[in-house]
């Protein structure tokens, strides 16, 4: 029986491509840190703002607009880390209001509500890398439950203005959007290529900040007096 023989460049050609899917990784997840810090600053100097909480919309309009922005510059070395970093800021203004709002009742609840979406993305995201599991099937659930969260959401503000089904599209949305990070971790592993890291990092910083936006809600409404 002939034994198998595996070549020296085979060998070098699986190790430089194990290494460059590393350094995406690496890149991703340091993107990610640094605009959840660009966020967090953004969040804080801009307490007490007038405008995120005059112009809701406004607001909405400008974030969704420096998601195509962020995306549009992706492979524009420079232009493409600040314009994430941008867009960390932007939402962070944009959150000013609900987190004034929570710090208002206890700034314990912020950090409750923070350190709760960082237990919860690293144990999700741990669970992605160990068990190796293709979330994909997830795709029909997520988007469908996504869109509905939105036309809740529309309704209740224009509409009803209920605080109670406010409160339940907060609870369905936490775990909408761990499901989002779960299927986003499996497809980033997967499925992007390895100079995709800003459109990883911007992908899976939606999915953190949505979830501390929906906990920092259920926080601040279970724990008033």
């Amino acid at each position: 029986m002939s034994d198998t023989f595996i070549s020296p460049q085979s060998v070098s050609s699986s190790t430089q491509l194990a290494d460059e899917r590393i350094g995406f990784l690496g890149k991703t997840y340091g993107m990610l840190a640094l605009c959840i810090g660009a966020g967090s600053v953004g969040a804080y100097f801009s307490m007490g703002a007038a405008f995120p909480h005059e112009h809701p919309f406004i607001m909405l309009f400008l974030m969704i607009g420096g998601i195509f922005g962020v995306q549009a510059v992706r492979h524009m070395q420079g232009i493409n880390f600040a314009a994430l970093l941008g867009f960390g800021a932007l939402t962070g203004l944009a959150i000013s209001p609900l987190v004034g709002f929570v710090a208002d009742k206890s700034g314990v609840l912020v950090a409750q509500a923070f350190m709760t979406t960082a237990v919860s993305f690293v144990a999700l995201t741990g669970y992605v890398f160990y068990s190796r599991k293709d979330f994909s099937f997830l795709k029909g659930f997520i988007w469908t439950g996504l869109i509905a969260m939105i036309v809740l959401g529309l309704s209740n503000y224009f509409f009803f203005e209920s605080g109670t089904l406010q409160l339940a599209i907060s609870g369905m949305s936490v775990l909408l959007f761990s499901a989002f990070i779960l299927y986003d971790t499996s497809s980033i592993l997967r499925d992007y290529p390895n100079n995709e890291y800003i459109a990883a990092a911007l992908t899976l910083y939606l999915d953190v900040f949505l979830l501390f936006e929906n906990l920092l809600y259920l926080f601040g409404v279970l724990n008033d007096e």
